[in-house]
């Protein structure tokens, strides 16, 4: 099943989150840049992909994986990674 993407349905209400974490990543804000979208994997995982401001890696990503248990649950973290872009 291919994953559902959006730039605006942030149905976790985590992209704050997703980007702080991308940011801790980072070390640095100035290399963590806008929101690019938000992919739904599973109805429980989505992974948050901001725009990658780091010298020599135009074009990249980061994606920030999050995951809720149910509708009531806090967002967590799984995973933060930098992934070549198109």
């Amino acid at each position: 099943m291919a994953p559902k993407t959006s730039k605006s349905r942030d149905i976790f209400k985590a992209a704050e989150l997703a980007k702080a974490a991308a940011i801790e990543d980072a070390r640095d804000s100035k290399y963590v840049g806008e929101i690019v979208s938000i992919e739904s994997d599973e109805d429980h995982v989505a992974t948050y992909l901001f725009e990658a401001a780091l010298p020599g890696y135009v074009g990249w990503r980061w994606a920030v994986t999050v995951t809720k248990v149910d509708s009531e649950s806090t967002p967590t973290i799984c995973d933060v990674v930098l992934l070549p872009g198109v």
